[in-house]
């Protein structure tokens, strides 16, 4: 057990000093192992754990930034792949079977959007989970490391407006990209098929100009 609690500290340590990076995501506590700091409390018989922090195994006993796992075939894509070789992004995983809906399952085999994963557990909430049972607006997730900021991370430690995300390609456009490295006013996203119409598909195919979007319940209004 010693030994084989050694080889993952020895093939992480490896991996940081050949990459430059760390790999923080998850604490995997080993067994059998010390640390020299504590040598009297383990003189005394108690057993101690050392915290080795990891990243999750994709494949091969690495993780997938680390090529532990396959990556989308799309020329450039550097994402990993959830089915026929392509990241969600670009058509691989599965889709929410709501009618027109082009967004990745989440669970129960419906997106986000239409009732599938996790829901905040703040009474009264419907937006989905970000961590510890909460939504971002009620203190999930993880926050923007720059000072003083309470955004969401997008990625690398910031939020969007941090730069924690990419930007639309085109020149001179600040606009978050959402795909094929475009914001949504540049054409990026799912058209709606309503005939002449270039808004964004909201639900069933369709903006929400001519009803792909949730209506009032309330007794004729439109």
């Amino acid at each position: 057990m010693v030994s084989a609690a050694v080889t993952v500290v020895a093939h992480a340590a490896s991996l940081t000093a050949a990459r430059g990076t760390s790999c923080p995501r998850v604490s995997a506590t080993v067994p059998g192992v010390t640390h020299a700091a504590n040598s009297e409390a383990a003189g005394s018989g108690r057993s101690q754990m050392l915290s080795v922090a990891v990243k999750e195994v994709a494949s091969k006993g690495i993780c997938y930034l680390h090529v532990g796992s396959k990556r989308c075939k799309v020329k450039g894509c550097e994402k990993r792949a959830k089915s026929n070789a392509l990241c969600c992004g670009h058509g691989g995983g599965t889709r929410c079977k709501f009618d027109g809906c082009e967004r990745q399952v989440a669970s129960k085999g419906l997106c986000c959007s239409h009732g599938g994963g996790a829901r905040c557990k703040v009474k009264g909430c419907v937006r989905q989970v970000a961590s510890t049972g909460l939504c971002c607006g009620h203190g999930g997730g993880a926050r923007c490391k720059f000072d003083a900021c309470v955004r969401q991370v997008a990625s690398t430690g910031l939020c969007y407006l941090h730069g924690g995300s990419k930007r639309c390609k085109v020149k001179g456009c600040e606009m978050r990209a959402k795909s094929n490295g475009h914001c949504w006013g540049h054409g990026s996203g799912t058209r709606c098929k309503f005939d002449g119409c270039e808004r964004q598909v909201l639900s069933k195919g369709i903006c929400y100009g001519p009803g792909g979007d949730a209506r009032c319940q309330l007794r004729g209004c439109g």
